[in-house]
């Protein structure tokens, strides 16, 4: 009888904490509320659109029903959930309902989340060259991986073999590809065009004659050793043979500095060492950025229709310099920020992220 009486009042106990909980969220109404000049409808049922289709569909579906039966979005309050997924990618976004013209309607933009699938090359920014990126830093952890920034934003990187991400990249590889592109662009076109990279020598040797006239000198000797290599056909005498200077960049290295990782300097370097290639001497490498390509083994192609790699990124509240970190949104949930709000809490919701994980081999 006690035990009856026990599990009775638990029962009650948890249909008060459940009820307590769910009158949380207001009603829904078509109740309106002006901010910043323009009209929302923050209490107004929404709904779901799913548009989703390509090999990895079952997946995207799987993720999307995780996120959508979470409570505080089903139903959506005052906003459009729109998830859209194809090929690799399933982009979700959290849309604001607002009233004009007599009528609701849903804003043109709103704070999101774009997850990848199995795709290596979105873990980092613009490439430098072909497949070789900016080794991106890690800034932080998200419930156990990684979060990268790469130059471009930051990303969450989900991936649970034991293989490191990246892998380094020498320098006479670089280098080599470098000389692969310009060599290909000098068969696109009848004139090549080496213009933008022409200009970045004649910048750097202008700011040379500034501070060091003898450097100037030797730098200058060394573009013009290289003009009599334009193009035959009538290229401008002022055009740069690029390949070039590069591949004589590339013999000058010993066996040793040729296997040494790369590390790039962009237009500083080329300023400060003379070369053409961006890159920093290894023994200047604090003055660089390593140069990484993604791990090859990350994805087993015979596995291919598994999850096998996760990268995560986010946007939140219109265009500020936080933009990528919903963890640190404050900006409450009037008008937009309604959406951006949720979106922090999306962030902050473990057992949702721990329960999207579990797809991923």
């Amino acid at each position: 009888m006690q035990m009856v009486k026990t599990m009775t009042v638990a029962i009650v106990l948890f249909l008060q904490a459940h009820a307590l909980f769910s009158q949380q969220r207001l009603p829904f109404s078509d109740k309106k509320m002006e901010f910043d000049g323009q009209i929302f409808l923050p209490y107004t049922r929404g709904e779901v659109i799913q548009e989703i289709s390509g090999s990895h569909q079952q997946s995207f579906e799987k993720i999307c029903s995780i996120i959508t039966t979470w409570d505080s979005i089903f139903p959506p309050q005052g906003m459009k959930v729109v998830c859209s997924g194809v090929d690799h990618s399933l982009e979700i976004y959290f849309l604001p309902y607002l009233f004009e013209g007599g009528q609701c309607i849903t804003s043109e933009g709103g704070p999101g989340l774009n997850i990848l699938i199995n795709d290596p090359l979105s873990m980092f920014g613009s490439p430098i060259v072909s497949d070789i990126f900016l080794c991106p830093e890690k800034v932080t952890d998200f419930y156990g991986f990684p979060i990268y920034q790469n130059g471009h934003q930051e990303v969450t990187i989900i991936y649970k073999k034991q293989l490191p991400l990246f892998i380094h990249v020498s320098q006479e590889e670089y280098l080599k590809a470098l000389i692969s592109k310009e060599e290909t662009n000098m068969q696109k076109s009848y004139t090549p065009d080496y213009q933008s990279t022409f200009r970045e020598m004649q910048q750097a040797y202008q700011k040379l004659l500034k501070t060091d006239k003898e450097a100037a000198k030797e730098f200058k000797q060394q573009i013009d050793e290289f003009r009599a290599e334009a193009d035959k056909n009538g290229e401008e005498t002022n055009m740069l043979d690029i390949v070039a200077l590069l591949k004589k960049e590339l013999s000058g290295l010993t066996a040793e500095e040729k296997s040494r990782q790369a590390y790039y300097g962009g237009a500083s370097a080329i300023e400060t060492y003379h070369n053409a290639s961006g890159l920093v001497p290894y023994e200047n490498r604090e003055n660089g950025e390593a140069l990484v390509r993604a791990n090859p083994a990350l994805i087993d192609n015979s596995s291919k229709n598994q999850i096998q790699l996760l990268v995560i990124s986010w946007s939140i509240g219109g265009n500020n310099q936080n933009g990528d970190k919903p963890q640190l949104y404050n900006e409450g949930r009037d008008g937009f920020h309604l959406a951006d709000n949720l979106i922090n809490k999306l962030y902050l919701n473990q057992e949702i992220w721990i329960d999207i994980f579990q797809i991923c081999h």
